[in-house]
């Protein structure tokens, strides 16, 4: 089970906190998917990243909004703490 329910709203991530616990949020990396043209103008698709450092508990069922650079998210991973372990999360779009 994921602890974090993850979605796009008007060009924002927002991560809810779908544990009974309070969650201390500590980093979030946005993986973009974008195209670009080469020296020989061919068409690629490359993936970017963007690191994001929260540093804020979030406590269940609580949410929070992370700023997004680009519109299209390909992915993201949460690096999360509960109690005195510290875990990371992958999510797809």
């Amino acid at each position: 089970m994921r602890i974090f329910d993850a979605n796009v709203e008007n060009g924002k991530l927002v991560l809810i906190n779908k544990s009974n616990k309070k969650v201390l949020l500590r980093l979030v990396t946005l993986h973009y998917q974008v195209t670009a043209i080469t020296l020989e103008e061919q068409r690629i698709t490359k993936t970017i990243s963007e690191d994001k450092n929260i540093e804020k508990e979030i406590p269940p069922n609580g949410k929070i909004e992370v700023e997004s650079q680009l519109p299209y998210l390909k992915s993201i991973s949460i690096i999360y703490k509960i109690d005195d372990k510290t875990f990371r999360d992958d999510i797809e779009f």
